[in-house]
């Protein structure tokens, strides 16, 4: 009997627009989030399957929430193979990815209809390090109505009675292999001072930091801005919102127009703050969107770049590398050269055994992959001798020749730091 069914054409498949945490520690409530385009899950699942596979391994069952979707099928054939598709109630707002011994990754699941900024905060929260939110709980936060300043929230100087809150803000943005911002370290970035690096701060006046607070008085947001001493500069130091919209539009606004209409105003410049001195434009893309918004443009750029764990020293002959003290920061510079070619390092004190290095590698069109390796071996001396098993590392600019030599190492890529300035629109 002839076969009249329709040939069905396939599905164009878009790239799923998935957030994983990046170390995955499965040290939060969740492992990332996922943002599907429409709520037709034979389209959208094997779009996001595909690419968690590459990541995490075979997928063979996911379990979701049933009433988010038009229609959910026992199974689909994904890629030559059969997916179980089934029931998680227990959940909403979630998907639960499994692969063998169930071993499962949950994600966040927003709504597909989900403004971008608003989506960007949400996925940023769910595949933070450490997160403790629930999905519900990230997805309200994220899609509360925005509240200006004069709409029940407001703006006040910063108080001793504020620090638990401001650490929490902090804390909240804390990058892997970042450590923990302690209240002494609060309070020196609110008196304006450094017990690592003092010299940066000489050049600023004392900074001024102030909170937002929503109508129950609880802060939501915090941000710290200075002015340089000796010529017409403005700098916003560091600030803090949980990458929620209108909390960070209303910490930008504030501090622009504290800081007035000056030939120049920078943010998350090398200047010292709370936490890094560059923006993670991954985990923070509400922050970085905003700022562009307000007529800022990127600066400087860095990599973050993390080792967890203690990493086996390579005892290889290698080229004579200099070492010398450092006083900004606390540590060692490191120089390896030969007849026409040189590379740089800096290896700061470690601290409760975290180490940080700053890579600024060879010259530009000398790039020599002995000399690289070389200052590398003599950084993860210094860093055993001195008892840090975690080392975070800044290299400047994109990436080169040394990723390679980076990876080698055992350092992923966590984010990408970006540095602003603004400078004010000119008239007539």
């Amino acid at each position: 009997m002839p076969n009249h069914h329709h040939l069905i054409a396939p599905i164009r498949l878009r790239p799923a627009r998935v957030f994983l945490e990046p170390t995955l520690t499965r040290d939060g409530t969740l492992d990332g989030a996922w943002w599907p385009y429409s709520t037709d899950l034979n389209r959208e699942l094997p779009a996001l399957v595909s690419i968690l596979q590459d990541r995490l391994g075979p997928v063979l069952r996911v379990r979701l929430d049933l009433t988010a979707w038009d229609d959910v099928p026992a199974h689909l054939l994904i890629g030559g193979r059969f997916l179980r598709v089934s029931g998680y109630s227990a959940a909403p707002n979630t998907i639960r990815v499994i692969r063998s011994n169930q071993d499962g990754f949950m994600l966040l699941v927003i709504p597909p209809d989900t403004s971008a900024p608003i989506a960007a905060a949400a996925m940023t929260t769910a595949a933070r390090t450490g997160n403790t939110l629930t999905a519900s709980e990230i997805l309200t936060r994220c899609q509360s109505p925005a509240r200006g300043p004069g709409e029940g929230t407001k703006m006040r100087r910063y108080r001793g009675s504020d620090r638990e809150a401001v650490l929490a803000l902090a804390d909240a943005d804390r990058l892997p292999g970042q450590p923990v911002c302690t209240p002494d370290t609060l309070d020196c970035a609110v008196a304006g001072t450094s017990h690592r690096d003092p010299a940066p701060w000489a050049e600023l006046e004392r900074p001024k930091t102030d909170v937002l607070v929503d109508p129950d008085g609880q802060v939501v947001g915090v941000v710290s801005y200075a002015v340089h001493r000796h010529h017409d500069t403005g700098q916003i130091l560091w600030l803090h919102g949980r990458e929620v919209l209108d909390v960070i539009q209303a910490l930008v606004s504030h501090a622009l127009h504290a800081l007035g209409d000056r030939d120049l105003i920078n943010a998350f410049t090398a200047a010292p703050g709370l936490g890094l001195g560059a923006l993670p434009t991954g985990r923070r893309p509400v922050t970085s969107k905003v700022l562009e918004h307000a007529g800022f443009s990127g600066r400087d750029s860095w990599r973050y770049l993390r080792r967890a764990g203690p990493h086996e020293i390579d005892t290889a002959t290698s080229p004579l590398v200099e070492v010398v003290s450092s006083t900004a920061p606390q540590g060692w510079w490191l120089k390896a050269h030969d007849d026409d070619r040189s590379a740089e390092l800096v290896v700061e004190e470690p601290m409760d055994g975290h180490g940080v290095l700053w890579w600024f590698g060879a010259d530009t069109g000398h790039a020599d992959v002995m000399l690289e390796r070389a200052l590398l071996r003599e950084a993860d001396t210094i860093l055993h001798d001195r008892g840090a098993s975690d080392a975070v590392l800044y290299a400047a600019g994109g990436p080169e020749s040394a990723w390679a030599l980076f990876d080698a190492a055992g350092f992923i890529e966590i984010d990408h730091l970006v540095s602003y300035a603004r400078r004010p629109v000119p008239t007539g």
